[in-house]
C-alpha cells in the first residue's frame, strides 16, 4: 500500500490483533453506503474499536509523548466553551498536554492528537481504516484524494465542540463515550453562507457561525461507541459529550477538488473586500477556472513577497 509503512491485513487483525477487541470486523460496509453517501450527505455506520485498550486514557498519554512535541501534532483547550466559541478559547492558560489527557474526566477540556497514523504502535490500525474507507467509497474519491490523516479526540463528560466546519472529508469513529452529534446541510446557503467559506479558506479557521433558529434543520445523532458519522466536507456540526469521557477517531482527507474550490473562495473574499459580489464556486465551470488559475498566481505572489519560511514536513498517507 502507498503510504508510511507495511500494514497488516484487516484478516490479521480481525483474526487476534488487539487493535480489533470487539470480535466485528474493524470496518465493513454490508450496505454500500460509503458509495452511495460519499460527500454528499451524513450517514451512520458501525466499527469494530470499541473498547479497544489502545484508546484508554494510560495508552494516550504514551501516544501523546511519542507525538514530536511540534503544535502541528497536537491541540488541547482546558476550561468552558460554548455551541459559537473559537478554536482559541481555553488555550491562554491550560494543564500541559499530558496532564490534560490524565485529568480531562474533570477538567472541562478537550485534546487532539494529530497525525497518529505515523505512530508505530496506533498507526498500522489507522492506515488500514485509511484504506478501507477509500475502498468503499471508489473511484470517486480514490482519484480526488491528496492525503489522508487520522486524529484521536479526546473530551471531558459534558464538554461541547463548538460549531464549525472542515475543508477534509471526515469520517467521525466513536470508540469509547457517547455523544449528540448536529450536522447541517452544506448544500443549503441559509445554513452555511459564501461569506462565511470565503473567511474560512481566507485562513479564518472558526468562520462558520452558529445560529438558534438553523439548530430546527439540523440532522441530529445520538452517536454510541461502535458508532461513526460520515461529515461532508464543509458540513458544519457541533458537539455535545454525554456523562462519560470521549474517545474519538477523526479520519480526514484532503481532497483535489476542494483545493480548486478554495482558491476561488479564497479570491472571491479579496473580491468582495473591494465592494463587489463575486459568483458562488460551481455557478460555471469557466469562471471557477479562471478564478483558480488567478489565486494561484497571486498566492505565489504573496509568497515570494512576504518570504515566509518554509513550512515543517513529515511523512504522509496517500492511497495506493
Amino acid at each position: 500500500m502507498a503510504g508510511m509503512h507495511e500494514t497488516p491485513t484487516m484478516a490479521a487483525a480481525q483474526a487476534g490483533d488487539p487493535l480489533c477487541q470487539s470480535g466485528r470486523p474493524v470496518l465493513s460496509d454490508p450496505n454500500g453506503d460509503f458509495a452511495r453517501h460519499y460527500n454528499r450527505q451524513s450517514f451512520c455506520f458501525e466499527h469494530g474499536l470499541k473498547g479497544n485498550p489502545l484508546f484508554e486514557l494510560d495508552s494516550l498519554v504514551a501516544l501523546s509523548q511519542r507525538l514530536p512535541a511540534h503544535p502541528d501534532f497536537a491541540y488541547w483547550s482546558n476550561g468552558p466553551v460554548s455551541v459559537n466559541d473559537p478554536w482559541e478559547k481555553g488555550m491562554a492558560a491550560r494543564h500541559s498536554l499530558q496532564d490534560t489527557i490524565a485529568g480531562i474526566a474533570g477538567n472541562n477540556s478537550i485534546v487532539i492528537l494529530k497525525h497518529t497514523e505515523q505512530d508505530p504502535v496506533i498507526g498500522p490500525v489507522l492506515r488500514e481504516i485509511l484504506s478501507k474507507f477509500v475502498e468503499y467509497a471508489g473511484a470517486q474519491m480514490r482519484d480526488d484524494v491528496i492525503v489522508g490523516e487520522s486524529l484521536i479526540l479526546v473530551s471531558s463528560p459534558k464538554r461541547i465542540t463548538p460549531y464549525h466546519f472542515d475543508a477534509e472529508l471526515n469520517y467521525l469513529v466513536q470508540v469509547t463515550g457517547d455523544k449528540t452529534f448536529s450536522v447541517f446541510d452544506h448544500t443549503r446557503a441559509l445554513q452555511v453562507t459564501d461569506e462565511e467559506l470565503e473567511g474560512y479558506f481566507s485562513g479564518a479557521p472558526s468562520a462558520a457561525k452558529y445560529r438558534d433558529a438553523n439548530q430546527a434543520n439540523a440532522t441530529v445523532y445520538d452517536l454510541k461507541a461502535g458508532q461513526g458519522i460520515h461529515i461532508p466536507v464543509t458540513a458544519p456540526h457541533w458537539v455535545q459529550n454525554g456523562d462519560n469521557i470521549s474517545v474519538a477517531l477523526s479520519i480526514n482527507y484532503e481532497l483535489k477538488s476542494v483545493a480548486r474550490r478554495a482558491k476561488s473562495y479564497w479570491l472571491n473574499h479579496r473580491l468582495r473586500k473591494l465592494g463587489m459580489t463575486p459568483a458562488s464556486p460551481g455557478t460555471s465551470n469557466f469562471r471557477d477556472s479562471l478564478k483558480t488559475a488567478s489565486a494561484t498566481s497571486l498566492q505565489g505572489l504573496r509568497s515570494l513577497v512576504r518570504a515566509a519560511p518554509p513550512a515543517p514536513t513529515w511523512q504522509v498517507w496517500t492511497p495506493s
